[in-house]
């Protein structure tokens, strides 16, 4: 996976997180409701501490593609309950969440411009 198609998977990723904390913040009186999560990061470290990543290189600094294609999943954990009425939502736990998300993303989007940058630098001159 090349490096710009990484980073806009991580912000698809975020994006998909920011809908997510929001239900469950929307849903946290609702009867058995299940807050949901989205994975990827872990999985991607997962990943890289198996070694799953073939670099192919020109420079000891690039990255190569990695052999599997690492998909975001959504999950949900329906064991659990903080509430009388089944639901398992923390709006504490929601709004780190929501505040940590929004650092990832710009983050994200700064990585991305300064990509974005470089290459229109090297189109340029």
């Amino acid at each position: 996976m090349k490096t710009y198609d990484l980073l806009k998977t991580a912000l698809n990723v975020s994006s998909t997180r920011a809908n997510l904390i929001s239900t469950n913040i929307a849903n946290v009186n609702t009867d058995n409701y299940k807050g949901k999560r989205i994975e990827f990061e872990t999985n991607l470290k997962e990943a890289m501490d198996k070694k799953q990543f073939k670099l192919i290189t020109t420079h000891p600094k690039h990255l190569g593609r990695p052999d599997q294609n690492l998909e975001p999943r959504i999950t949900s954990n329906n064991q659990t309950s903080l509430k009388e009425n089944g639901n398992n939502v923390d709006l504490d736990i929601e709004m780190v969440d929501q505040a940590t998300n929004g650092l990832y993303y710009q983050a994200l989007t700064a990585q991305m411009n300064g990509r974005l940058k470089m290459l229109n630098y090297v189109t340029t001159h």
